[in-house]
């Protein structure tokens, strides 16, 4: 058996003491490694040497950013690189030599105004070869978008990002294997429309909405398959009829009314309303949460636990599935709701507060007077807790929380960088002497990961 040393000095005489790994692989090969290369840098290596100067025409994945095209060209140069940007695009469009392409990218800079029809053609020919994911962020071209999308039987991924782009469905929308859709600055003109799209989507399973308008009322979506749904910023009116939705997150404002329909067991709902949208959307907050009365985890950001605060008297849900809970912040006024909810969850066994339990104007008088309201599920394990401070009124927050979970494991309590040395040792010992309800309960005050 030879040594490597030896191998390699056999190698070197065969190749005259040149070696040349990468050129002794197959084409297919090498294409599949472009492919992973924007287009521009895979072009770039046609000038290495006569071996690799078509090698760019079997990649298939085809990737153009005028962005990257431009550089850092002057603004009296834009409108020359915008004319040599779209020839780049045709000559590797007419070099191509695959059929079949996995994956076609197209940015285009919103300030720059290209004549449509040129992508018009560049998306066509990327639909006739059989495109998988289609990827555009095209500005503002509102007539960008050929029809053939519409139909393209291959399509299972795409994402369309615009400055602002109706959709009008004319005719009968076939995507038969679209899993995945992801729209944004897209204005729905009218509910026909929106539906017979989604009725030409039946194996829809992702779906996000980013900064999207609903202009008519009564607009539904249905999708059977869906199991991940993003609402972000959307205006109008929709109706969302997902049965097998598993993870939703919503954030929501002032100008967005979403109903989710025949929710039967999602794993994850994470909602997120605007600071700016608090009046108008607690009672949105409160319908979504008792909508979800099936989800294991809930995930409420800060301006939807202060939501909390001003929800009052209303029924408390009944989460009886709840495994996980993660608060974005609490206050006075959300453990009125919070200690209610969680006696109304028995399988809660996780509950995260991600900032911090107290609010800076609390007092303690007003703390004393909530916390004495219900003792929570006696099923939680774990609580952890982030910008820790040991303030007096966290403390008597963590006594209430020991005081009543009866089978609690772990507290984990992170500190916040500007707790001292000394600080700390005067923390852990007053953590010590808390009274605890679980015999097995462990207290961990350690550093943010």
């Amino acid at each position: 058996m030879h040594h490597p040393k030896e191998c390699r000095k056999i190698l070197e005489m065969r190749d005259n003491g040149n070696l040349d790994r990468i050129g002794t692989l197959p084409d297919e090969l090498l294409a599949n490694i472009l492919s992973f290369l924007p287009t521009l840098s895979a072009v770039q290596t046609s000038i290495l040497s006569s071996r690799w100067r078509y090698l760019f025409t079997l990649t298939r994945n085809l990737s153009f950013d005028d962005i990257e095209y431009f550089g850092t060209a002057s603004s009296d140069q834009c409108e020359e690189r915008k004319t040599s940007f779209e020839r780049f695009v045709y000559g590797v469009l007419a070099l191509h030599r695959i059929s079949l392409i996995h994956t076609f990218s197209l940015k285009l800079t919103k300030n720059l105004k290209y004549d449509c029809s040129h992508l018009l053609v560049w998306i066509t020919a990327a639909v006739l070869k059989g495109v998988q994911h289609l990827h555009l962020r095209i500005g503002n071209h509102p007539n960008a978008l050929p029809s053939c999308i519409l139909n393209c039987q291959t399509l299972t991924v795409l994402r369309i990002y615009t400055s602002g782009y109706d959709l009008s469905v004319p005719g009968v929308v076939c995507l038969p294997n679209l899993r995945t859709l992801d729209l944004r600055n897209i204005r729905f003109l009218d509910g026909d429309s929106v539906k017979r799209f989604f009725d030409g989507c039946s194996q829809l399973k992702e779906l996000a909405f980013h900064f999207c308008q609903f202009t008519t009322d009564h607009v539904r979506v249905s999708a059977t398959k869906l199991r991940k749904l993003n609402i972000i910023c959307c205006g109008g009116h929709v109706v969302i009829d997902a049965p097998n939705l598993v993870n939703l997150l919503y954030v929501c404002t002032d100008f967005t009314s979403v109903d989710v329909k025949n929710l039967r067991s999602p794993l994850s709902v994470e909602l997120r309303p605007l600071r700016t949208s608090m009046p108008p959307q607690v009672h949105v907050l409160h319908y979504i949460i008792r909508g979800a009365v099936n989800a294991k985890e809930l995930i409420l950001n800060h301006d939807a636990s202060r939501l909390l605060t001003v929800i009052g008297d209303n029924p408390k849900p009944t989460s009886s599935k709840l495994e996980r809970l993660l608060l974005g912040n609490c206050c006075r006024g959300t453990w009125k709701y919070l200690t209610a909810w969680l006696a109304n969850s028995p399988q809660l066994e996780t509950v995260v507060f991600k900032r911090g339990l107290i609010q800076k104007n609390d007092t303690e008088h007003e703390l004393h007077s909530d916390v004495a309201l219900a003792p929570f599920s006696s099923n939680v394990r774990t609580v952890t807790v982030y910008k820790f401070e040991g303030h007096k009124l966290e403390l008597l927050l963590l006594k209430y929380l020991l005081e009543n979970a009866r089978v609690l494991q772990k507290l984990i309590l992170f500190k916040r960088g500007t707790m001292d040395m000394e600080q700390e040792l005067q923390v852990s010992k007053e953590l010590l002497l808390l009274p605890k309800a679980s015999t097995y309960c462990t207290i961990e005050l350690k550093k943010k990961p």
